[in-house]
């Protein structure tokens, strides 16, 4: 199989898993009907871009998908990525730096973050990993 088509795939199975999130809210009713189509809709894509910030970046998903490929994202003291709901992806040549901290992901390899998962690049120089984390 080509390997931009096992990549586009890839991108598709974790927005479908996005969207079946989306669909167990609002079984559950934990999502209101009239909110079903902003979740599933909202798409933010970063593809070969270069971000930077003095202080901090914050790619994190509230609702809907977020997809970053071939992207360098920058931060001096502190950068989150990841969801609260929804699902991201990063990876395939990319890469999370701050300081003190990095995360590079080469060609074909990937972060997946579902519900409510995020990576943390923190002030003091530790990554961290939360997973279901209650705010």
């Amino acid at each position: 199989m080509d390997p931009l088509t096992i990549l586009s795939q890839l991108g598709l199975g974790v927005a479908s898993s996005g969207i079946y999130d989306a669909l167990k809210s609002l079984a559950s009713g934990k999502l209101k009907p009239e909110d079903f189509p902003g979740v599933v809709q909202n798409q933010l894509r970063l593809h070969g871009i270069s971000m930077h910030s003095e202080t901090v970046v914050n790619a994190l998903v509230q609702n809907g998908f977020l997809s970053i490929q071939g992207s360098h994202l920058h931060a001096n003291q502190a950068l989150i990525f990841g969801s609260e709901r929804g699902a991201a992806l990063f990876g395939n040549n990319s890469a999370m730096t701050t300081k003190k901290t990095a995360i590079h992901a080469g060609a074909g390899a990937f972060i997946e973050a579902q519900g409510n998962a995020q990576i943390r690049h923190n002030p003091d120089g530790s990554i961290s990993f939360h997973v279901g984390e209650k705010k």
